[in-house]
């Protein structure tokens, strides 16, 4: 019987104490449970930088990868902005190059390319082998015509993957292609107007009964006009194959039959067609046909002028011109040796 009673008061007092530890236990409680309401509330998207800077790494980068998937699954149902955003928020835990890469990504698919170029950049800071934003970053490069940087990029991409990149080795061949094509485009609209080799123009010439007649006085004793001996002069130079000192003296001719008015110039329209034959061997077409409408204007039966008017369409490729100005040329002078 003591037995029992001794087994009832132990009992007893387990259960008092028991009873004492629930008791006092509610407020310790309280701070995890309230801890877990909070953190349930608090998204990582909408966390401050400076909550952020006292996680730990693991925390971080666990948080920065929910926030990769996320953006990710934005991303393939074409909602870029969130997508965008959630990469953004990404990048606030951890420098990732995936994250740079996968938010370029979203910009390209709104042609901002610029910011796709910015993204991939940093991402390639972070890992120069990371061929995907290397591969958008050459596409963004393309797409606003810097061939340059573009060609820079697929090269790089064939040299790391052992030119087994078929997507990048056609890529580069065809910006290449597309920086030559700039480039002498470039060229040509900046390169200066000059006159070919002097054998090249002496067989031009050649192809040709003459390059012009010479002016002659109207009446014996009367002396020609200032532009029509300077038109003489440039004749006489061409003849000795001192091209550019006869282009020198055409120009000054034809200055000199502007200030004249053209009155008393006899060789008005053969000085602008021999000057507009010289924009042409310089291959400056646009002032060749100013000089060559101008000597038809003067002379609408001036055939040489529709020659060499038919040469500079010949060089544009207009052949359908071509014949219409060959057609003009024989309706004036059919029996013309030139025509």
């Amino acid at each position: 019987d003591d037995k029992k009673k001794r087994q009832r008061k132990a009992r007893k007092a387990r259960r008092s104490a028991k009873s004492t530890d629930g008791a006092s236990s509610p407020e310790k409680a309280s701070v995890p449970a309230a801890a877990a309401a909070s953190s349930e509330e608090e998204t990582p998207e909408s966390m401050t930088d400076a909550q952020i800077a006292m996680l730990d790494k693991a925390t971080a980068k666990k948080l920065a990868q929910s926030l990769k998937s996320r953006g990710n699954k934005f991303f393939q149902a074409k909602r870029y902005e969130k997508a965008i955003e959630l990469y953004t928020h990404a990048l606030r835990f951890e420098e990732d190059p995936v994250f740079y890469s996968n938010r370029a990504a979203c910009y390209a698919a709104d042609n901002k390319h610029d910011l796709v170029i910015q993204d991939c950049t940093a991402a390639i800071g972070l890992e120069q082998r990371y061929v995907k934003a290397l591969m958008r970053r050459a596409q963004a490069f393309e797409s606003t015509e810097r061939f340059r940087d573009s060609l820079y990029d697929y090269t790089t991409v064939c040299i790391l993957e052992d030119f087994g990149n078929n997507v990048a080795a056609t890529a580069a061949e065809r910006v290449l292609k597309r920086l030559a094509e700039a480039e002498a485009r470039e060229r040509v609209e900046k390169r200066e107007p000059r006159l070919p080799s002097r054998s090249f123009i002496s067989g031009y010439l050649k192809s040709f009964r003459s390059v012009g007649e010479v002016a002659v006085a109207a009446a014996e004793g009367e002396e020609l006009s200032e532009a029509d001996a300077l038109y003489n002069e440039a004749l006489e130079l061409t003849a000795q194959q001192s091209y550019a000192q006869a282009i020198e003296a055409v120009d000054r001719a034809v200055a000199a039959a502007e200030a004249a008015g053209s009155e008393g110039v006899q060789c008005a329209a053969d000085l602008y067609s021999l000057r507009g034959m010289f924009s042409f061997l310089k291959s400056n077409l646009v002032q060749a046909l100013q000089d060559l409408d101008k000597a038809l204007e003067i002379s609408p039966s001036h055939v040489r002028s529709y020659l060499r008017k038919a040469n500079v369409f010949t060089e544009k490729k207009d052949l359908d011109e071509v014949a219409r100005l060959l057609d003009q040329a024989l309706a004036v002078d059919a029996d013309d040796a030139e025509t």
